[in-house]
């Protein structure tokens, strides 16, 4: 408010901004946050070069954040370059000062623009690879065409795949922060009784249940390697809501608020006799776990109660055969079978269109890495650690089943998911 003259009232001396000299500048860095071990970026690398060196390749140009993050303990934007002997280089576009802090790496240099990449190479490793890997399972064509013009002699072939394949086996440093995001599920699990209600529409019921995960350190992102795979928390679907399928490559998809996303919870209020499917992806430290479990207001169906019972004896089943060296299609070819045994087959992992030809997927820094439990040769391998989920879709009913992350042992499956698996009845 302006007074006589056009001077200014004297500023609150209460509500003056602080001087410039005063302020402190946030951390860069959460300061409960879990670093990277160094210990655990080398063997990675390790690991990274000798696939390098099989197949003839001289260095490596990693860029996709999850790949990033596992090679270097960072996601700032950058090229982390991985010679195939002798020490990599992280060259950073944003931010050189906090890649400096979270990653364990000696080698990080700031990059003014993409075009200084060579000479920066050159400068450091006297040459220019010939031979270079790419993640060409993921880079976008745009950025694999502005590689080809910065590096006109190199040839380029894909190392995506390697490096999925070398991520499907978890340090014990990786599995401990799955148990951390598997916590969160399971403590979030404990809530839901006081928080499910009648008349609440699945997006409020989400919302109060998120509100919660967030509390207790989910970090809201979920990274699938999939193009054009995308999720949210999870799903949580109620009664009939369960049945609604959709492009995500999941038996489960709910019709979200939206075509624009066509996945996840609506604005259905919930019924009385509605039972919530649990699909909750949690995640902790960048890492992920998955995790389903059945609370209902009331009774449940007699049909969908069976039909849960089944998904747990499918479970079992699986759980018994699994080791190192089975095959993940002996494992499917197992679950196949027993749920046409139950009779229930046309219902298992979806209906109809809607059916996926998967029952489980590996679960680590992305929600869809390796083994994927379907029609495939790859063995399991201890320290491998992947999603179960038997699940069946009955129309007019629900969906309904159960879903665990285990760890692949030198014996057999450990559970990560520790939950009781029994119906929840609310209210």
């Amino acid at each position: 408010m302006s007074v006589a003259g056009g001077a200014r009232e004297p500023t609150d001396s209460s509500r003056a901004l602080p001087s410039r000299d005063n302020v402190q500048p946030p951390p860069l860095v959460e300061p409960g946050a879990t670093l990277v071990p160094a210990a655990e970026v080398a063997g990675r690398l390790a690991g990274l070069q000798a696939g390098l060196a099989a197949r003839g390749l001289e260095a490596a140009l990693i860029v996709q954040n999850a790949d990033l993050y596992y090679f270097s303990g960072t996601v700032q934007r950058s090229f982390l370059y991985v010679p195939v002997a002798g020490a990599a280089t992280l060259f950073v576009r944003k931010l050189a000062a906090r890649a400096r802090l979270e990653s364990p790496l000696t080698g990080i240099v700031e990059l003014e623009s993409p075009r200084d990449l060579p000479r920066l190479l050159r400068e450091r490793y006297g040459a220019l690879p010939r031979r270079v890997g790419l993640e060409l399972d993921v880079l976008p064509v745009a950025e694999y065409r502005r590689l080809q013009k910065l590096f006109p002699a190199a040839a380029f072939e894909d190392v995506g795949r390697d490096v999925v394949r070398q991520r499907a086996v978890k340090s014990p440093w990786e599995v401990e922060r799955i148990r951390a995001a598997a916590a969160i599920a399971v403590a979030v699990c404990e809530l839901i009784p006081g928080i499910l209600r009648e008349g609440l529409t699945e997006a409020e019921l989400a919302g109060l249940v998120e509100a919660q995960a967030r509390r207790l350190g989910h970090e809201g992102v979920i990274r699938m390697r999939g193009f054009n795979q995308e999720m949210f928390y999870g799903q949580m679907l109620t009664g009939v809501s369960g049945t609604a399928a959709s492009y995500l490559d999941t038996p489960l998809a709910g019709t979200g608020l939206s075509p624009a996303i066509a996945q996840g919870v609506s604005f259905k209020p919930v019924l009385r006799g509605d039972h919530l499917v649990f699909d909750f992806v949690p995640v902790r430290e960048g890492y992920i776990a998955d995790f389903t479990r059945i609370f209902v207001l009331g009774e449940l169906p007699g049909e969908l109660r069976r039909a849960y019972e089944a998904a747990l004896r499918i479970q079992a089943a699986v759980v018994a055969a699994a080791r190192p060296g089975v095959t993940c299609r002996a494992l499917y070819d197992l679950a196949l079978g027993a749920a046409d045994d139950e009779g229930l087959a046309a219902f298992f992992m979806g209906h109809g269109a809607g059916q996926v030809r998967f029952i489980g997927h590996g679960v680590g820094l992305e929600l869809d890495e390796l083994p994927v439990l379907t029609a495939s040769d790859l063995k399991l391998a201890e320290g491998m650690v992947f999603a179960l989920e038997p699940k069946f879709v009955l129309p007019g009913l629900g969906a309904i089943g159960v879903e665990n992350t285990w760890l692949v042992t030198a014996t057999g499956l450990a559970l990560i998911t520790d939950a009781p698996e029994h119906i929840r009845e609310v209210g």
